[in-house]
This record gives C-alpha cells, sequence and structure tokens, in this order.
C-alpha cells in the first residue's frame, strides 16, 4: 500500500481553483496539475488535499489536528509525509456546522455602522481595530499555531514539513499597524525609499518576535525558508511567467491573477521535493 501525502493551506492548494483574471478562462485553470499531485507523483504517494481557498492559519493548523486525530494508529502510521502551507496572519477564520462534511467557513467582520457583519472579502480587514487585534498579534498567533502543530506531529513521529505559501504578511509602505509609534508622513516618507520603510518594518517585527519565546522554537530543518519573514513560495516565482496574469503588467480594466499557472506549480512542487529527504518520510 502506496504512503499517503497529505497537504493543507489556501487557494495555492486548493485542488479546485478558479481564475480571478477575467482574460483567463476557468477551464484553464482547472486544467493546470497542481503542485500537491505533481509532488506525490514525485514522491510515489496517493494525496489528500485539506487545502481551501481563503483558508487562514488557523483552518490550516485545525484541518491537519482534526482529521489526523480522527485517525486509527495504523492510517497514521501510512502517512508518509504532511506538507503545510501556511497562509497569511491577518486572515481570520471562524467556524459553523453548514453541514457534516463542511464545517469551516471562510469569512472575515467588517465594521458597518455600529455592527460587525459577516464579509467574505479578505482585504476588508483593519487590523487596528481592538476586537481583532494588531498584526503583531496576529503574527504571534500564527508562529502558536505553527509551534503547536509541529509538536503534535512529532509526537505522533509524523513527518512533515512547513512553508510559507505566501509572505505571513506584507510589510508596505501604507501598512502601518505593525508599530503604532511609526507613522511615515509625506516628510518622513521622502526620506526613506519604498525598501528602506519596508526593511524599517520588518526589523521591527523581527525584534519583536526574538522576544516571543515560540519563533525560537521552530524546528527550522522542518520549515522550508525560514525565518517565515524572508521567504514564501510567491516571492520564489517569476512574476512573469509563473503566474495565472503577468504579473509585471497591470491594465485598470483587469485584476490580475497571482495565484500559480502550470509554470509556477511545477516548481513549487520542485522546491519541495528539493527539501524532502528519502530518510524523512521512510519509517
Amino acid at each position: 500500500m502506496k504512503k499517503k501525502l497529505i497537504v493543507t493551506g489556501c487557494s495555492w492548494v486548493d485542488p479546485i481553483t478558479l481564475s480571478e483574471d477575467p482574460r483567463v478562462s476557468h477551464e484553464i485553470v482547472r486544467g493546470y496539475k497542481k503542485w500537491p499531485n505533481i509532488l506525490a507523483e514525485m514522491l510515489d504517494m496517493t494525496i489528500i488535499n485539506y487545502g481551501k481557498a481563503a483558508a487562514g492559519n488557523e483552518y490550516i493548523f485545525s484541518s491537519i489536528v482534526d482529521n489526523i486525530t480522527k485517525m486509527n494508529e495504523d492510517e497514521r502510521k501510512n502517512i508518509g509525509l504532511v506538507v503545510i502551507a501556511w497562509s497569511q496572519a491577518k486572515r481570520t477564520d471562524f467556524e459553523y456546522r453548514k453541514n457534516e462534511d463542511d464545517h469551516y467557513v471562510k469569512g472575515v467582520f467588517e465594521k458597518i455602522g455600529n455592527k460587525y457583519e459577516p464579509n467574505y472579502v479578505w482585504d476588508s480587514v483593519l487590523y487596528t481595530d481592538p476586537l481583532r487585534g494588531d498584526m503583531y498579534y496576529k503574527v504571534r498567533q500564527s508562529i502558536r499555531y505553527i509551534y503547536t502543530l509541529q509538536t503534535f506531529l512529532k509526537y505522533h513521529n509524523i513527518p512533515y514539513k512547513m512553508v510559507q505559501s505566501i509572505p505571513i504578511t506584507k510589510i508596505t509602505t501604507l501598512d502601518t499597524d505593525f508599530n503604532p509609534g511609526i507613522t511615515f508622513g509625506s516628510s518622513q516618507r521622502s526620506k526613506y525609499s519604498p525598501r528602506e520603510i519596508e526593511n524599517k518594518m520588518k526589523k521591527i517585527l523581527l525584534d519583536d518576535l526574538r522576544d516571543f519565546p515560540m519563533y525560537g522554537q521552530i524546528d527550522k530543518s522542518n520549515f522550508i525558508g525560514y525565518p517565515i519573514l524572508n521567504y514564501s513560495l510567491y516571492q520564489k516565482l517569476d512574476p512573469k511567467t509563473d503566474f495565472i496574469s503577468d504579473l509585471t503588467k497591470t491594465d485598470p480594466k483587469f485584476r490580475n491573477d497571482d495565484h500559480p499557472n502550470q509554470s509556477g506549480h511545477d516548481k513549487i512542487a520542485n522546491t519541495i521535493f528539493s527539501y524532502v529527504r528519502k530518510r524523512d518520510y521512510d519509517r
């Protein structure tokens, strides 16, 4: 019996992905051979894919813990490798029972007037909202998921690799929620380039994480590209050739789709495979 490759993540893992670029048909995108399936063939394993589009890190964490906990000992021994592809820290998952087969519904709450209403557009999250916490909290929360899932998999002696699919957070000149003490006004911005501002913010966040005990306890040998602020699969792809849309071209009439195309999925599978040694999964 072949071993099982279990993967989880967001839309970069979800086997059913649609095009966000109206210039690219859904049929073309559905026809891509996704990287989890390519990796399973490279490892000669069967695939179990828990990826869901728009998933946040709570769902990604829970999809592994919940499903593996339900397995019996023989089923757990037949797991060859688990690959966890983490998403953005800002995403908020909430759970309610739609039916017996689909417990998780992804979404965020947006403040509308004096009420918080469900809103399924991730980018509408306001990080400075005190009911949701700032980005220091959200990134630390993701580190807790990473550390706890690492501990869970090691306890069950299950081989695994982790990686960031997309950056855990976007650090840009406009993203000042990291540090209320740094507000780059127009006069201050003129003193620094966007890259300098990004590097300053990244250093502030890294300094904060270094004081967070779990950050130093992440097993770097099993986390591809750790520390997480410096690496993601997204950053390893060519913006011109490896995404559904050519990200080097912009058109105000259309939305670019920055999900991997077939070339991107091939590169991701090869990247992860290059970090997996036979002894990692041959139990």
